[in-house]
Order: C-alpha cells, then structure tokens, then sequence
C-alpha cells in the first residue's frame, strides 16, 4: 500500500480511537519515559503540542520544567520548515494556522544537534522505527539536522504496523515508546 493511502487509514483509524484509549496510552507513555535513562539523563527535551487524537506528552513537558531540563517545543515557520523553541511553562499558547497549539512568546530556538531528546509524534510507526507522518515532511527535515540525537518515537499499539513504506528522506527513531513499553532500536 503506498504511503498517501496508509496515512488515510490509519489517520480514520486514529480519529476512531476512544478519548479514554488516547488517554490511559498516555499516561502509560509519560510512565515509560519519565523512568526512562533517556529522559533522566537529558539535559535538553523537545517534545510536541498533541492535536486531536495524538498521544499527549503534556506530563512529560511539564515534569521536564519541573525537573529544570530545557523543554522545547515546534514552531512552524513555513510550509516547510520548522524549529525548536524554548518553553518556560505550559501555559502560555495560542493556535496556530493549522489549529495546533503554539507558543505565545516563543523563548529562543535550539539547533536540532544540540537537543538530546526528542519525542517525536506520528500517524504511526512499524516495529523498526519507521514513522508516518501527517505527510508534509516537516520532521524529516527536522530530525535529519539532529545527528547522534536520541528520537523517541510516540506511538499507541493500536496503530503500529509491520512496515512503513519509506523513502530516501524519511529519518527513523532510535527508540519507540508505547503504552506496553519501551523499545530500543539499532539503526544502520
């Protein structure tokens, strides 16, 4: 199945989740991260402002803040191109073009290399950490500048799949996260 038809359906699938389901995968998620060396040992965390029926890592950010770690968060700035920008709290936000949460006053950005953790979100992932993404290639872009990063990949079991279709652009995670657990993944 190529790549445009997998995201339609899985992006159905997705809207058909339960609240309750997008919530309890979650909370199970933030569980597996926050005891994670990953996180303990990162200095510097960019997480994502969940949209829809995404797995939210709100806890995760605000845990982050509390345990005085650099939190980034996305800022779109063109039809192609994103950055990280720093967050102070997790209250100060606005939507922007796309419905998604922003930063109101985004604090200064961070060069994706200095990062080191980023939890990335999906459509869904396949066990070998390949992502689909909501197909504008903003991640991609984004994760191919952050060499020697840890990418942790936000997935619920219900939307994993065998495979992903991929191509030359697409960036896959080094770890994946869902609500049964943590997975490391050796990538070549």
């Amino acid at each position: 199945m190529d790549k445009q038809l997998l995201r339609q359906k899985l992006k159905k699938l997705r809207g058909e989740l339960t609240e309750e389901y997008v919530c309890c995968c979650s909370n199970k998620i933030a569980d597996y991260i926050l005891s994670s060396d990953e996180y303990r040992y990162a200095e510097s965390i960019m997480g994502y402002l969940a949209f829809g029926k995404e797995i939210a890592v709100d806890s995760i950010l605000r845990q982050a803040l509390a345990d005085r770690k650099k939190v980034y968060v996305p800022l779109v700035l063109t039809d192609t191109a994103m950055t990280a920008v720093r967050i102070f709290s997790m209250t100060d936000f606005v939507s922007d073009r796309y419905g998604i949460r922003t930063p109101a006053n985004p604090g200064p950005g961070i060069v994706p290399s200095q990062l080191d953790l980023i939890l990335v979100p999906a459509v869904a992932y396949d066990r070998a950490g390949n992502r689909l993404g909501m197909g504008a290639g903003y991640y991609d872009r984004f994760l191919a500048q952050a060499s020697g990063v840890i990418t942790c990949g936000i997935a619920c079991a219900a939307l994993l799949q065998e495979n992903i279709p991929c191509d030359v652009n697409d960036v896959p995670v080094s770890v994946l996260v869902d609500e049964n657990g943590i997975r490391r993944i050796i990538n070549d």
